[in-house]
């Protein structure tokens, strides 16, 4: 999906070194599962941006402003322009169209990354606030200079959802019921504060000063309170992109 691609580009890309200015832009493809039952999966055009000016920066897409930088702590105010789980009615499977559609929100949110200083180990932690809830997140990863050209950055996440937020995404109300069309939507569901673990694999391969090709690879399971929704899948999300950035 559309949201944990960029969520794993806003992180993996801000483990690599930072310029004081530095411009990069570039396009990728992304694919996913989906975490509804009977949507296809699908492919996504991902951006890829990593911007830096001064205090400010844009990374994936994801803009924010530094209200501190040290040489091991950050702390950063952001905008998530596209969180969540949407899903549009028509996409779902036999049974499930008569749902409401759940849209993209903006969040604002707050992180702060330190450089642990074991063995290279970096951790970041986020709080983010939107219309229809609140999401937490804590990660460390670890980049691995290969060669000159080559970096790996593999990460792992732990995240936590509001009740708000999850009862938005993956629960179902009466008048959803009520429309269904079939017996695959036969109940109500409240959702509850949920929790999810995820773990990723970011491949950076500099072509030169200039360009650089990037892929993605990328897990995340969900607790109980999510796939015990009706219309939710039990199967954790896969994730993959690769695309290419240039600097300026």
């Amino acid at each position: 999906m559309k949201k944990i691609i960029f969520g794993i580009l806003a992180m993996s890309l801000s483990t690599m070194a930072l310029a004081e200015n530095k411009y990069g832009v570039g396009l990728g493809v992304g694919v996913s599962n989906s975490i509804y039952k009977g949507a296809d999966d699908k492919a996504y055009p991902v951006p890829l941006l990593d911007i830096n000016y001064g205090n400010f920066y844009v990374k994936g897409i994801t803009p924010g402003y530094y209200l501190f930088r040290g040489e091991d702590l950050s702390v950063s105010a952001f905008i998530d322009p596209m969180a969540g789980f949407p899903i549009k009615a028509k996409d779902m499977g036999v049974g499930y169209t008569n749902i409401d559609d759940r849209d993209f929100q903006a969040m604002v949110g707050l992180r702060a990354d330190l450089n642990t200083g074991i063995a290279g180990i970096r951790t970041g932690a986020s709080v983010q606030f939107g219309e229809h809830g609140s999401e937490a997140k804590i990660s460390a990863f670890r980049p691995y200079n290969i060669n000159d050209k080559f970096t790996l950055v593999p990460g792992i996440y732990v995240k936590g959802f509001s009740g708000d937020y999850t009862d938005y995404y993956f629960g179902v109300t009466s008048d959803e019921v009520r429309r269904s069309d079939s017996d695959n939507l036969n109940r109500e569901y409240k959702a509850d504060a949920a929790a999810s673990v995820g773990a990723n694999l970011t491949a950076e391969y500099k072509w030169n000063e200039k360009f650089s090709l990037i892929g993605i690879l990328g897990v995340e399971k969900f607790s109980s309170e999510v796939t015990d929704s009706p219309i939710v899948n039990e199967d954790p999300l896969f994730i993959g992109s690769i695309g290419a950035k240039y600097y300026f």
